[in-house]
């Protein structure tokens, strides 16, 4: 389905509350039950998209993409597949015990999620739009925010993350989410038969969480992230009022992140000649009303890395901007790795109390616990990233 809307400019100055519009996006967006491929996402979909049109965006369009509705059935398979072949004997065993660590690492990362295609799956619903340019773009600016809800499960329990949360919070680093699963297949890989034993039974332990985590309710998800998806249409709304000069600007709410990235990585396969020339930078907006400060993930997941150079860019644009942005390695995979994967320039700004996002995939994850200070220091932030990658401010260099 494409809808195309093209609105006068004064349509930007409403609401004249830039705070208001945005409790308004999130309160909206957290009373739909938004979990993936369901009707409520489709709905916000819809919605998202009457808002962008509203706006003054063009070519404004609802994309759909085939997908499960949550991380874990992915997830179990590898993990059933690891406690299968661990049983074989010798080398066999132990080969396809790795193959099987490597291939879940593929699938998290989003480099290669074979086993979906043999999944049961339903359609699911993302949002892309254009912004007009005042003049001739040589430069590509894509504002990301997944719009689908995560679902909760023990796993994502406060007491259950307490250690990695604490470590965070005082080093910046955190243990990646899939690390305990991933840990047993590759000892599973290990010759040594108590070991063997001892990581099948850490698998067997993983698949009950997993299958406990995919029959859970859906969280409201005002966090994470009708915060960065109103974000995303505040930044719209100042950009429309002053477009960028060079660049060319594409608005993405992808459904499915939550459950495996499906809705980014649909859409970076159907926009493949955006990346390998370094003139796209995609800039995701995650959970940022934490309420404590930004933080930028310098890694996601385990081996999802952001460059370097984008980096060091946004965290100065940060400082002169008195914005404060501290680089952490976040224990997900968040929408930018896969536009990374696709070759494009990718970051991912995101929002931690004492180490963690706040009521991450929790029912608590409502629109009245949402701390403002943080959504307003992304939209502020998002603007001056806009307006320095329309300058040509970000470095070249690998």
């Amino acid at each position: 389905m494409t809808q195309r809307n093209t609105t006068d400019a004064a349509a930007i100055d409403a609401p004249a509350d830039a705070e208001a519009g945005m409790e308004e996006v999130v309160a909206t967006l957290a009373a739909m039950d938004r979990r993936t491929v369901g009707a409520g996402e489709r709905g916000s979909a819809a919605w998202l998209a009457g808002r962008l049109g509203e706006l003054g965006a063009e070519a404004v369009t609802v994309s759909t993409f085939r997908g499960q509705s949550s991380w874990a059935p992915a997830h179990l398979g590898h993990v059933v597949t690891a406690m299968v072949v661990g049983l074989l004997p010798g080398r066999i065993g132990r080969a396809l015990s790795l193959a099987a660590a490597v291939s879940y690492e593929l699938e998290v990362s989003g480099r290669w999620q074979w086993i979906r295609r043999v999944l049961p799956s339903r359609q699911g619903a993302s949002v892309s739009a254009r912004l007009p340019t005042a003049g001739r773009p040589s430069r590509t600016l894509v504002l990301v925010a997944h719009h689908d809800a995560a679902h909760n499960g023990i796993v994502w329990h406060p007491r259950v993350v307490a250690v990695n949360r604490r470590w965070s919070a005082r080093t910046g680093r955190s243990m990646p989410s899939h690390l305990v699963p991933l840990a047993a297949m590759l000892a599973a890989a290990v010759p040594a038969v108590p070991v063997r034993r001892a990581a099948a039974i850490v698998l067997g332990i993983a698949g009950l969480a997993m299958t406990q985590s995919m029959r859970s309710y859906t969280t409201p998800g005002a966090n994470d992230n009708a915060t960065g998806v109103a974000a995303v249409l505040e930044t719209v709304r100042h950009l429309r009022a002053q477009p960028l000069t060079d660049t060319e600007v594409i608005v993405v709410f992808p459904g499915g992140e939550e459950a495996g990235n499906q809705g980014m990585r649909q859409w970076a396969a159907d926009n493949r000649g955006l990346g390998g020339s370094g003139r796209t930078l995609v800039v995701n907006l995650d959970s940022l009303g934490s309420g404590g400060h930004l933080v930028l993930a310098r890694r996601e997941g385990l081996t999802s890395f952001a460059a370097r150079r984008d980096v060091d860019t946004v965290t100065r644009i940060a400082n002169e901007a008195g914005i404060e942005l501290r680089a952490v390695d976040f224990p997900n995979v968040c929408d930018a790795a896969v536009a990374r994967h696709a070759g494009m320039r990718a970051i991912s700004v995101l929002s931690y109390a004492d180490g963690w996002v706040e009521h991450l995939h929790q029912r608590s994850d409502t629109a009245d616990a949402v701390g403002w200070n943080t959504v307003r220091a992304a939209v502020t932030l998002t603007e001056h990233i806009a307006r320095a990658w329309d300058r040509g401010a970000f470095s070249n260099d690998a």
